[in-house]
């Protein structure tokens, strides 16, 4: 697939090639590293000062100060003057410019002594003398092609440069402020490319051992994302000729370092999620997607000492607008923040889904390794690690498929632990969004199979000779009313929510009854035969007395029972149990 995308990467390139900067696309949103920008312009005795510009950016800022007038010239310079890595440094790893127009140092390195005098002359002499470093052969003739194409570096201005840097770079200020410092000499655009050409495509391969010539041209090992050595065996393809696991010509290898470059612009700003196809390239930050629709592919890029690409796929028909989900308040909630309407937008939805049923914790995590994920609340970070690639996938992809299996399991585990941990507004705000979407996804009356018929119910309860238990539903209805009440007869100041616990929990209905009758053995001092406990002791009988065949747990009835407003205390004076309750509990 890198192949293909890396193929609408060119093309997406040269369209914005321009006649002095073939690589526009990559300066133009190139992001220098903080630090300090000296512009100098050459004299008949030396340099002088044309600019000072400091790069600050942080995460809340991540755009640079662009007011300055070489800030372009900046932007182009330093972008082609980088090292490819420490191990690629022309002399001292302390050194990160790759040609003698420019010296890119931190500033604690010069402090702190790390760079001399001695330093500075073993980097000037690689541009005098470049085949004392290129001394492989394979290594040799890559440059000396260069050289032959570019000519030899101007010996004269490599020693004018020295001098004034060796005379001025160790007595400069530079406070307590960390970062780079970083000396531009002001010459051309076609002097930079052309230093920083020889250097680069010199060094553009992985290393220089596994290249070799086919046909007159050279092939080697990609550097990027790629770190074949002596230390790597197992990356070798032991069984053919050449032990290389990929090969790709100069051309190819230096389109796929731009498309690297250009990643790492990417992450500079935040923007992880790229999306790729025929029309461009659209990057967005964490959190956003395409609008409309999209079909393509698609890259996740994280920051590190270089951009990582940790997933990529492919986009078969992402749809901003998705089929209508209508959030009800299927519990006649009435403190509820979550907003009752209806949803046809993705990002809409995946934002309400993050907010309460994983309590704004699901959208930082996606690709975060268990270790990193700072929660401590078990339950939520197991079913964030559970859900988390194919709600990706759904909310960003638009890969339905397996999502509901998924995320339904996941639902119930968190409204049970919000409940047990007293989070009981929490609970009933996860409850109403989990039938909303239950009842996008299974679609017809799943939702009256599980809030049955409330009226009929209530009517059983307040009837001293009802009629029995008809299905499992209503059965696990009564059982989570049960539950509740029993709770709300504890004495103590906090409410002892591990009561529910037993019964939430339960494997069987046998284990229900059994439980409740614990529940009934340690309240019933304060349950009589006065009328106002009418309700609770027809309910009570219906549930004990129940004699229908159940043979699993419907944890969706048990659930709504609980979460519903109490039947038993529904037209009585002390019906603001049900409010005070839910005050205690959150």
């Amino acid at each position: 697939m890198l192949k293909e995308i890396l193929q609408l990467f060119e093309k997406e390139y040269k369209s914005k090639m321009q006649p002095d900067n073939p690589d526009f696309f990559l300066t133009k949103n190139h992001v220098p590293e903080n630090g300090d920008y000296l512009i100098l312009g050459e004299t008949d005795s030396g340099f002088e000062p044309l600019e000072t510009i400091t790069i600050k950016t942080d995460k809340k800022n991540i755009e640079p100060d662009t007011g300055y007038y070489y800030y372009d010239f900046i932007q182009y310079a330093d972008y082609h003057s980088k090292y490819l890595e420490s191990n690629k440094a022309i002399a001292d790893k302390n050194i990160h410019s790759n040609n003698y127009l420019t010296l890119f140092i931190k500033k604690e390195n010069i402090t702190n002594g790390k760079i001399t005098g001695e330093t500075l002359t073993k980097y000037y002499d690689v541009f005098r003398n470049p085949y004392k470093k290129y001394n492989k052969p394979n290594l040799k003739k890559a440059y000396k092609a260069l050289e032959e194409k570019y000519g030899p570096s101007d010996i004269a201005r490599i020693n004018k440069i020295e001098n004034w840097v060796k005379d001025h770079l160790l007595c400069m200020d530079f406070g307590d402020e960390k970062g780079y410092i970083k000396l531009f000499f002001y010459y051309s655009k076609e002097d930079y490319k052309k230093e920083s050409e020889k250097y680069i495509l010199t060094n553009l391969y992985n290393s220089a051992d596994y290249n070799v010539e086919i046909d007159g041209k050279i092939y080697g090992v990609p550097n990027n994302n790629m770190a074949l050595n002596a230390k790597k065996p197992y990356l070798e393809q032991k069984t053919r000729k050449n032990v290389s696991p990929v090969l790709i010509t100069q051309d190819e290898v230096l389109l796929q370092k731009k498309f690297f470059d250009y990643l790492s612009n990417l992450s500079k700003k935040n923007q992880c999620n790229l999306y790729i196809n025929e029309d461009g390239l659209q990057p967005f930050e964490d959190g956003e997607s395409p609008s409309g629709s999209f079909t393509g592919y698609f890259i996740r890029i994280q920051k590190g000492m270089e951009p990582e690409i940790i997933y990529y796929d492919t986009v078969l028909n992402y749809q901003e607008v998705i089929p209508k989900i209508l959030i009800k308040n299927y519990l006649h909630f009435e403190k509820s923040s979550l907003e009752y309407r209806s949803v046809n937008q993705i990002k809409t939805l995946r934002g309400i889904i993050n907010e309460y049923l994983f309590r704004k914790c699901l959208a930082g995590n996606y690709f975060n390794p268990s270790d990193k994920i700072r929660i401590s609340d078990s339950c939520l970070k197991r079913n964030i690690l559970l859900t988390r690639s194919i709600l990706f996938k759904w909310f960003y992809l638009g890969m339905e498929d397996g999502v509901w299996q998924v995320l339904k399991a996941s639902s119930i585990d968190l409204i049970k632990n919000s409940i047990l941990n007293g989070s009981y507004k929490k609970a009933k705000e996860q409850y109403n969004l989990y039938l909303s979407l239950k009842e996008r996804f299974e679609g017809g009356n799943t939702v009256n199979d599980i809030l049955v018929n409330i009226d009929l119910l209530q009517e059983k309860i307040n009837n001293s000779n009802p009629s029995k238990i008809e299905n499992e539903a209503e059965f696990f209805f009564y059982v989570g009313q049960l539950t509740y009440y029993f709770l709300t007869l504890s004495k103590a100041g906090t409410k002892a929510l591990s009561l529910s616990k037993p019964i939430l929990n339960a494997s069987s209905a046998a284990a229900m009854k059994k439980e409740l009758r614990k529940l009934f053995d340690k309240y019933n001092y304060s349950i009589t035969t006065e009328p106002k406990y009418q309700r609770f002791r027809t309910m009570y009988s219906l549930v004990s007395l129940c004699q229908i065949d159940i043979k699993g747990i419907n944890e969706d009835a048990l659930i709504g029972g609980y979460l519903y407003p109490n039947m038993i205390y529904k037209g009585k004076e002390d019906s603001t149990a049900n409010t005070n309750q839910e005050k205690s509990n959150g």
